[in-house]
C-alpha cells in the first residue's frame, strides 16, 4: 500500500486500529492510496478497483458534512470525513469507520453483559462529576463504581495532563467540535495508565468511553526514544538518510541531511534538481550520472564529493546510494549522506605530514626496540643505501657506528627508557662504504601500546669543516692581533659605573709600558689611567661616559708616559659601543701611537703659520707699494690732464698723449697685480648694483678711442638694440673684463680692426643671457698656445714682454673674474688672421615702472661757480694738481692738510662738498668723516690710493657718500661730484 502523507510515528497504531481508516486522492476517480487492516478486511478486499467510484460514493454530496454513511454489499458503515481545504492537504481522510449495527436493540441483560465483558470504560456524568460507571473500571483501574460516583474524575489525572483536560472542556464550551483526548489516570495500585477518552455532551450530560492505550502509548514513547536516539546518532555521526520515491517523484531528507546542507526550514520542498544544485560544479556531473544509473539499472554508488551549503560553506560529503527493486523494476532509491570534512582534512594533514617527513632534509628513521628499521624517509635511504628491494627490516647496527656492538644498543634503549630523549654524535656508513658524520636526536615514543624509537639525524660534515675553518681563522686573527701595530681591546662599563678591560692585545705593552703579569691581572682601568698625562685624564673619562650615554662611537687623542722615558707620547683611541642585554656597555676598539703624526702636524701648523705670515707681509707690501706708486702717478695724471686743458702745440699734444698713455699702462699693470693678489687671497668680492650695460660698454670703448688711434686701428662697437633695460651686476668688474680684452686686442693688432659686439641671446623670466665678443685682425695665436694665454704671468715667450709690454696677468684675471660671474671665456684664433674672445653672462633684469628707471632721481641744473669744495689732502703735489683741475671746472676750492682741520672747517664754513683723502696725519679721513656726519649732512667723497674693496667696510661705516681711487681719473671724479650733488650733466 502507498503511504504518502502519513506520519511514520503513528503508522503502526493506525494500521492495526479496530476502526477503519483510508485516504483518497482529491481528483477523479478518487483513488484510495492508503487503507488500514480493518478497512481492507471489511471493504477493501471486495473492491474491484480501489477508488470511491467503486464504492458508489459521490464525494461532492458530502463536502459540507463531517460524517457520512457508506452503503456497501448491503451493509452500512459510518465514517468521519476530513476535507482537503480544511488542512491544506491534497487528500480526503476517512477515519473512525465502523459498521452500523442492526436497529434492533439487544435485551437489557445483553447490555449489562456487554458492559461487563467490554475492555473499554463507559461512564455518564454531569458537569465535572460521574453519575454512572461500567464494571470495566474495576478491571482496568481497580476502582469499584461506588468509589467513583459523584467524584471529580480530574482528581485522578496526572498533574502534567490536567491542562489537556482543561483545554478539552474549554474548547467544548466555546462550541468547538472536539470529542477525544488522552490523559494518564491514577489506578488503585498507584500506577498511572493512559486512557483515550471519547466524550459526547448532550443536554448537560456527558457520555464518555475510554480505552486503555497504555501499551500503545508505551510503544509510541519507545518509538519516540528510538527516533530521538536515531536523530542524535545522525547528528553525532553527521550521517543522514535520503530517499527518492519514483512512483510519486518525491525526495525525502532526514533532519541531519537538512543540517549538513545548512537548510533549517524542513518544510522547504526538495527535488532531484534542487538537491543536485548543492554539489560543486566539478562533482555535479559525477553524482548526476551515478544517480541516473542507479534509477535505470539499479547500480549502487559511493562517492566522496564537495558541496556548497545554503550558507556558502564548502564541505566534503560521502554519498551512498542503493536501489530498491520490485518485479525487476527500481521503485525507489535510498541511501546515506555523511559530512566527512574533518576526516578529509585529517587525511590531507596526514598526507602532508607524511610528505613533509619523506621530503625532510634531515634523515628520519623509526626503529623498534630490537634495532630493526621499520621506517626511513628519502634522506635516510639516500644516506644509508637501504630499501632497494633486497633488504627487509635492516638492523640499525649495520649503519650507525655507535651500535656496532650489541651491548651498546641495549645500553642505548635503557638510557632512553630512563631519559625519554637523547642527543649524540655518530658516524653513518653507507652501503658503498662512504662515512657521514651525524648529529642524532632520538625519542622514545609509544604508539598503540608499542614502544618505538624515532631519530632525527643531520649531516654535520659542513659544520665540522666550518669549525676547523673557524679554528684556523681564530688562530689567524689571534696572530694578526699580536702583530698589528698598536693595541686592540674590549672595554666594559657595567650598570654600576665600574669600568674594566675584558681583553687587551699584546700591543698594549708597547703603548703603556706594561708587563705580561700586569696585563693578565688587570681587572680595572686604574693602571692605564695612571699612565695618561694628568691634563688629559678628564678628557678621556668624559668622552667615554658621553659615548656610553649616547651609544655613539668614541674617539680621543691623549698623551701617555713615554716608554722608559720622562716624556709623553701621543695616542689615538677609537671604539664603537654596544649595549648588551645585561645593561652593560661594551666597546670594541683600538689604540695607536700617533706621536710621529702629531710631530708632523705640528710642523705643518708651523709651516702654515709661516705661509700666512708671509702672505700677510706680501699683501701689506703690495698695498704699500701700490699706494706709493699711485701717489706720484696721481700727480703725473693730474698734471697731464691740466696741461691738455691749456693751449698747446700739436707736438706738445702728442707728447702729452704719450705720457698719458704710459701712465694709463702703469695704472693697468698696478691694478692687475693688486687684483691678482686679491683673487689669490680670496678677498675679491663682487658688488652687485643696478647698471646700464650699454652705458658701461660705451664708456669702456670711448675711453680706448685714443689707444686705438695711437695703434692705428679701427675700433668698432656693435650693440643689439633690444638691450634697452638695466640689470644687476658689477659695473667695475664688467668694465675691467672688457677693458682687458679690448686693450689686449689693440695691443696685438697694427693697422687693423677691433670689433666689439654685444647681443641679447635670450630672456627667460627675469634672466637675460647676453653675449659679448671682442674680435681683432691681429697677429693671432697658435693652437698649441691657446690654453697657455690664460695662465698667470704667461706671455707665450719673453720677447712678447719686451715688444708689447704688460704683466701677463690680464687674461688670467679676466677668466677668474668671469668665473666669479658664473661664466667662462672662450677663444678662437689663427696665426696671421686674428683672434676672437667671447663669453656669455646671465644678468638679473630690472623692470621699468612708470617709464623711469628704478633708483634714479631727476637731477637739478646748478651753476658750478656758486659751489664751494673743501679738499683734505696732506700731499702738496696731489693737492696742487687736484686744485687746478677743480678750479678749471669752475668750482671754488679750499685746502686743509688733515682730518682735524677738515672737521673744524666744516663746522665753521659753508661748503657744498668735501673731497677727503683717507690716509692723513693727526686725524685720518675715516675718523674725520664720522665726526663731520655728526654735525652736518654735507656729502663726503673718499680719495685713496687703496683699492675700494680693501677699505669698503670702513668707508660704509664712516658714512662716505662716494669713492674715487688714485691716480684720479678727472672724468670719473667730475661724474661722482655731480652724482652726490645731484647735478644734471
Amino acid at each position: 500500500m502507498k503511504e504518502r502523507g502519513l506520519n511514520n510515528t503513528f503508522k503502526k497504531i493506525v494500521y492495526e486500529s479496530s476502526e477503519m481508516v483510508f485516504l483518497v486522492n482529491d481528483t477523479y476517480p478518487y483513488n484510495i492510496f492508503y487503507s488500514n487492516v480493518q478497512f481492507d478486511t471489511l471493504i477493501g478486499s471486495r473492491l474491484p478497483e480501489m477508488n470511491l467510484i467503486e464504492l458508489g460514493l459521490d464525494i461532492n454530496s458530502y463536502i459540507f458534512k463531517e460524517e457520512l454513511i457508506i452503503k456497501f454489499k448491503e451493509k452500512e458503515y459510518s465514517f468521519q470525513l476530513e476535507l482537503p481545504q480544511e488542512n491544506g492537504s491534497n487528500y480526503f481522510l476517512f477515519y473512525k469507520g465502523k459498521e452500523i449495527a442492526d436497529s434492533i436493540l439487544p435485551p437489557k441483560e445483553d447490555f449489562k453483559h456487554f458492559f461487563r465483558s467490554s475492555l473499554d470504560l463507559f461512564a455518564i456524568g454531569e458537569e465535572n462529576f460521574l453519575t454512572w460507571t461500567s464494571d470495566s473500571f474495576n478491571k482496568i483501574l481497580g476502582y469499584e463504581p461506588a468509589e467513583l460516583i459523584n467524584t471529580e474524575l480530574c482528581r485522578f489525572f496526572y498533574k502534567d495532563d490536567l491542562e489537556i483536560a482543561r483545554d478539552f472542556l474549554k474548547n467544548v464550551k466555546q462550541g468547538l467540535d472536539v470529542t477525544q483526548f488522552t490523559v494518564r489516570i491514577l489506578a488503585k495500585d498507584g500506577l498511572y495508565k493512559s486512557i483515550n477518552w471519547y466524550v459526547k455532551f448532550n443536554e448537560g450530560k456527558f457520555y464518555a468511553t475510554g480505552r486503555d492505550v497504555s501499551e500503545t502509548q508505551f510503544e509510541v514513547l519507545q518509538q519516540d526514544k528510538q527516533i530521538e536516539l536515531y536523530r542524535l546518532g545522525e547528528q553525532v555521526a553527521k550521517i543522514g538518510v535520503w530517499e527518492i520515491n519514483l512512483s510519486i517523484n518525491s525526495v525525502y531528507w532526514s533532519d541531519e541531511v537538512y543540517a549538513i546542507h545548512d537548510v533549517y526550514d524542513i518544510s522547504k520542498t526538495v527535488n532531484i534538481n534542487s538537491a543536485l544544485e548543492f554539489y560543486h560544479p566539478v562533482f555535479r556531473p559525477i553524482v548526476q550520472k551515478s544517480l541516473e544509473n542507479c534509477i535505470k539499472f539499479g547500480n549502487d554508488f559511493d562517492h566522496t564529493v564537495k558541496i556548497k551549503t545554503n550558507k556558502g560553506i564548502e564541505k566534503w560529503v560521502r554519498v551512498l546510494g542503493k536501489a530498491s527493486i520490485q518485479d525487476s523494476k527500481v521503485v525507489r532509491v535510498f541511501g546515506t549522506f555523511q559530512d566527512v570534512s574533518q576526516e578529509k582534512q585529517l587525511v590531507e594533514e596526514l598526507s602532508l605530514f607524511k610528505e613533509l617527513f619523506d621530503l625532510s632534509p634531515e634523515s628520519i628513521m623509526i626503529v623498534d626496540l630490537n634495532g630493526s628499521i621499520i621506517y626511513s624517509n628519502q634522506e635516510a635511504n639516500k644516506r644509508l643505501g637501504i630499501f632497494d628491494g633486497n633488504i627487509s627490516r635492516p638492523k640499525i647496527s649495520l649503519y650507525d657506528q655507535k651500535f656496532q656492538y650489541s651491548e651498546s644498543w641495549s645500553l642505548h634503549v635503557k638510557q632512553l627508557e630512563k631519559e625519554k630523549n637523547l642527543r649524540y654524535k655518530s658516524e653513518l656508513i653507507h652501503r658503498n662504504g662512504k662515512k657521514i658524520p651525524l648529529e642524532v636526536s632520538c625519542n622514545l615514543i609509544e604508539v598503540q601500546g608499542e614502544l618505538y624509537i624515532i631519530s632525527f639525524s643531520r649531516d654535520i660534515s659542513e659544520r665540522i669543516q666550518l669549525e676547523k675553518s673557524l679554528q684556523d681563522s681564530s688562530e689567524f686573527l689571534l696572530h694578526l692581533t699580536e702583530q698589528v701595530p698598536g693595541a686592540l681591546y674590549q672595554f666594559v662599563l657595567d650598570r654600576d659605573g665600574v669600568m674594566k678591560f675584558s681583553y687587551l692585545s699584546p700591543g698594549i705593552k708597547s703603548i703603556f709600558d706594561l708587563g705580561q703579569k700586569e696585563i693578565s691581572g688587570m681587572d680595572d682601568i686604574g693602571l692605564i689611567i695612571s699612565k695618561i698625562h694628568p691634563e688629559d685624564i678628564a678628557k678621556v673619562l668624559m668622552s667615554s661616559v658621553s659615548s656610553a650615554k649616547k651609544l655613539t662611537p668614541w674617539s680621543c687623542q691623549f698623551r701617555v708616559k713615554e716608554v722608559e722615558g720622562k716624556g709623553y707620547n701621543w695616542v689615538l683611541g677609537a671604539a664603537k659601543p654596544e649595549k648588551i642585554n645585561t645593561g652593560d656597555v661594551v666597546w670594541y676598539g683600538y689604540l695607536s701611537d700617533i706621536t710621529e703624526q702629531k710631530e708632523f702636524e705640528d710642523s705643518l701648523k708651523a709651516a702654515r703659520e709661516a705661509a700666512e705670515k708671509a702672505s700677510k707681509i706680501k699683501s701689506e707690501f703690495l698695498s704699500m707699494i701700490s699706494h706709493e706708486l699711485r701717489t706720484p702717478l696721481n700727480a703725473i695724471s693730474g698734471s697731464v690732464y691740466t696741461l691738455l686743458q691749456d693751449e698747446h702745440s700739436l707736438p706738445q699734444k702728442a707728447a702729452l698723449n704719450t705720457i698719458n698713455f704710459a701712465v694709463d699702462n702703469l695704472i693697468i699693470m698696478i691694478n692687475d697685480l693688486l687684483d691678482f693678489q686679491k683673487i689669490e687671497a680670496g678677498k675679491l668680492n663682487m658688488e652687485l648694483n643696478p647698471i646700464n650695460i650699454v652705458e658701461v660698454i660705451r664708456q669702456v670703448v670711448n675711453g680706448l678711442e685714443f689707444h686705438a688711434r695711437d695703434s692705428e686701428n679701427t675700433l668698432n662697437l656693435y650693440i643689439d638694440s633690444s638691450i634697452n633695460f638695466e640689470v644687476i651686476g658689477d659695473k667695475v668688474r664688467l668694465a675691467q673684463v672688457l677693458n682687458n680684452l679690448i686693450t689686449n686686442a689693440l695691443k696685438f693688432t697694427k693697422n687693423g680692426t677691433v670689433d666689439v659686439s654685444v647681443k641679447l641671446n635670450s630672456v627667460i623670466g627675469n634672466t637675460a643671457k647676453i653675449y659679448f665678443e671682442v674680435k681683432d685682425t691681429g697677429i693671432g695665436i697658435a693652437k698649441e698656445n691657446l690654453d697657455k694665454i690664460f695662465e698667470d704671468f704667461d706671455q707665450l715667450h719673453h720677447s712678447f714682454s719686451k715688444k708689447y709690454g704688460g704683466t701677463g696677468l690680464g687674461l688670467s684675471i679676466t677668466r677668474k673674474l668671469l668665473k666669479r660671474m658664473n661664466s667662462d671665456i672662450h677663444v678662437e684664433s689663427e696665426v696671421g688672421v686674428g683672434t676672437c674672445f667671447y663669453f656669455e653672462i646671465d644678468f638679473e633684469k630690472i623692470f621699468i615702472e612708470n617709464g623711469q628707471n628704478l633708483g634714479y632721481v631727476q637731477k637739478e641744473t646748478v651753476d658750478f661757480s656758486s659751489l664751494r669744495i673743501l679738499m683734505a689732502e696732506d700731499n702738496d703735489v696731489n693737492a696742487l694738481v687736484l686744485g687746478k683741475i677743480i678750479k678749471r671746472w669752475g668750482f671754488q676750492c679750499e685746502r686743509v692738510t688733515n682730518g682735524k682741520e677738515a672737521y673744524e672747517y666744516v663746522k665753521e664754513g659753508d661748503f657744498n662738498l668735501v673731497l677727503m683723502d683717507i690716509q692723513m696725519p693727526i686725524m685720518d679721513g675715516f675718523e674725520a668723516t664720522q665726526k663731520i656726519k655728526l654735525v652736518s649732512d654735507i656729502p663726503v667723497i673718499a680719495l685713496t690710493a687703496a683699492a675700494k674693496l680693501e677699505v669698503i667696510e670702513d668707508i660704509t661705516k664712516s658714512g662716505f657718500d662716494g669713492f674715487v681711487s688714485k691716480p684720479i681719473d678727472a672724468t670719473e671724479l667730475l661724474k661722482k661730484i655731480k652724482e652726490v650733488l645731484m647735478i644734471e650733466s
